[in-house]
């Protein structure tokens, strides 16, 4: 009995390892990259280098041997490009691995936030006012400044993730640029001609401070169980990438909503969802239907999604529902964190002396990791498993060294 992991450079797939090494399964892990960072993981029986991302027919071909070899073995996506594949190839991967993956339908739904934005007005959950490309060449009022952004970044190729418009003629000028710059591969343009089509969406100043998430995990019953998280530091600090997170109590009536809107698309397993704060309302901004980042919090806190998949992979459905009541009695302390420290201490010290943050708010920030210390989930750090700390650490560097404007940018800069 055993488990296959993808993509060892994501946070979420150390946390995955940590927690199927610790239950005694072996895991085996593959990736593109041989340095990638979980594969240093002392939970990790067997390291494998697999086809690259950018191959998706190679790699499925490669997946379905290798599991015909391992049969039995637990396969589960560890970012949207695999979410959409597995479910995408879902009759030809689940003869050769235990699965606990929805259908095509049910996942891209997720994924492509024009679909997504349907659902959510079909169960009740607000999102920002978005509107077609269409809309806006028709001249349907355009709510500016508006975030210009692909629906789904499931096998985006080239092009960009997004950017602001501020006036008319700058938004008119960044959709041609849009449509000569934004591609996907053929394996996703081909199943869905009009992927490529802009997404225009109002731009609110709340995203860059106010994020929410709520994660957890769904039962083929639709039973949910479900964790929460505030966004406190983000680097850069406007809108990027989670550094700190505080725990939150759930709100029942957001997680009601969620469970509806996993049952419209059929969708069942793990999941993240993000939300814009803005007052009263909560705006769904993103979904996602696979292991995430910050998993390793939901598990600290008494959620073990690695377990629940595994299980529910192997049919092991009275376990699955164990699992889930004690997940569900679970009660906080209050003081629950989530961080990268190694990043933390890179963001205060940088942007410290760059006078991007002043002396009063790196402080602030020291103060709050140390106040926090004794109950932070680390993204990498872990005393029992101390290698892939010191490889994410030097992949950081590598990754500096190679794109210093980037660095420079993102860590000294602020935006």
């Amino acid at each position: 009995m055993g488990v296959l992991l993808l993509g060892a450079d994501y946070y979420g797939t150390l946390a995955a390892a940590r927690v199927y090494g610790k239950a005694g399964l072996k895991v085996t892990m593959a990736d593109e990259r041989r340095r990638a960072r979980a594969l240093w993981s002392r939970h990790v029986a067997d390291k494998l280098v697999h086809p690259p991302l950018s191959r998706p027919a190679e790699l499925v071909d490669w997946l379905v041997a290798w599991g015909k070899n391992n049969p039995g073995t637990v396969l589960y996506p560890p970012n949207d490009h695999l979410a959409w594949l597995f479910a995408a190839e879902r009759e030809r991967l689940s003869k050769a691995f235990a699965m606990f993956s929805p259908g095509e339908d049910a996942v891209f739904a997720l994924l492509d936030k024009k679909r997504l934005h349907a659902v959510c007005s079909r169960v009740g959950i607000d999102v920002p006012e978005t509107l077609d490309a269409a809309d806006a060449a028709a001249g349907r009022d355009v709510p500016l400044p508006v975030l210009l952004k692909p629906r789904t970044q499931v096998y985006l190729t080239g092009g960009i993730k997004g950017f602001i418009a501020h006036d008319r003629a700058e938004l008119d000028a960044e959709l041609a640029r849009f449509r000569q710059l934004v591609v996907f591969d053929p394996i996703l343009a081909g199943r869905h001609p009009d992927i490529a089509e802009p997404m225009l969406q109002e731009y609110l100043p709340a995203a860059e401070t106010n994020i929410a998430s709520i994660s957890g995990f769904v039962d083929a019953d639709g039973a949910i169980v479900a964790r929460s998280a505030t966004k406190v530091l983000q680097r850069p600090r406007k809108v990027g990438i989670g550094l700190c997170f505080e725990g939150r109590t759930p709100e029942p009536a957001l997680v009601d909503k969620l469970a509806a809107l996993c049952k419209d698309v059929g969708y069942h397993g793990a999941f993240e969802a993000e939300f814009i704060v803005l007052g009263e309302r909560r705006l769904l901004i993103d979904f996602n239907p696979r292991f995430y980042s910050q998993m390793g919090f939901d598990v600290a806190r008494g959620l073990p999604l690695p377990m629940l998949v595994y299980h529910s992979a192997r049919g092991e459905h009275q376990r699955v529902r164990a699992e889930v009541a004690r997940a569900a009695d679970w009660r906080p302390r209050g003081d629950e964190v989530y961080c990268h420290k190694t990043m933390l201490d890179l963001v205060l010290g940088l942007q410290g002396l760059s006078g991007q943050m002043t002396r009063a708010e790196v402080r602030r920030w020291r103060a709050w990791y140390a106040a926090h210390r004794s109950s932070a989930t680390d993204a990498v750090r872990d005393r029992d498993d101390r290698m892939p700390a010191l490889v994410d650490a030097a992949e950081w560097v590598r990754h500096f060294a190679r794109h210093p404007r980037s660095f420079v940018t993102n860590f000294v800069l602020n935006r």
